[in-house]
């Protein structure tokens, strides 16, 4: 009897232990608020572009692509670039995300109107330097350049009343 109190008590124990040693879920970056990403400016482009190496995090490469597009358009809006031009955030009005919630879930659902103003920067390969296997090998963390067209992206803000022209004055 006690052996088989003993065998049922390790039992459970190794099926706790294996079902809460699974990964993380990964946060959507479409919709997560958190800043789950890393952005290093580049460089200045032409034509009001910049350049940006964005880290995001994804279990492919697919994925994380993907999100470094968003990821970057995120990072001017709401965040800012540290060492760039968009040193502070292009949207600069305290809880913009909320109140224009239904314009940026639109704007940034999946081959949204964000995909206007970013594209990839390289010719589709990744320096092995910049992917990070995470989380027991089971997501990636993997650094892509990006170019986002900038003044394009403000100028459709500033039609679809989301920030104020820098010509209306304060």
């Amino acid at each position: 009897m006690k052996r088989s109190i003993l065998v049922a008590g390790v039992i459970l124990f190794n099926l706790f232990a294996i079902f809460s040693c699974r990964p993380a879920k990964l946060a959507d970056p479409r919709t997560s608020t958190s800043y789950d990403y890393e952005v290093v400016f580049i460089r200045t482009g032409v034509a009001g572009t910049e350049l940006f190496k964005v880290f995001s995090y994804g279990r492919n490469e697919r994925e994380c692509i993907e999100a470094s597009k968003l990821n970057a358009i995120k990072a001017i809006l709401f965040k800012g670039i540290p060492g760039s031009g968009m040193q502070r955030p292009m949207i600069s009005e305290n809880g913009a995300e909320e109140k224009y919630r239904d314009y940026f879930n639109d704007f940034f659902r999946s081959g949204g109107r964000y995909l206007n103003f970013v594209a990839l920067s390289t010719d589709g390969s990744i320096d092995s330097r910049d992917r990070i296997k995470v989380k027991n090998g089971k997501l990636l963390k993997i650094g892509i350049v990006v170019s986002v067209q900038k003044d394009n992206l403000r100028k459709q803000l500033e039609d679809d009343k989301i920030i104020k022209s820098l010509s209306s004055g304060f």
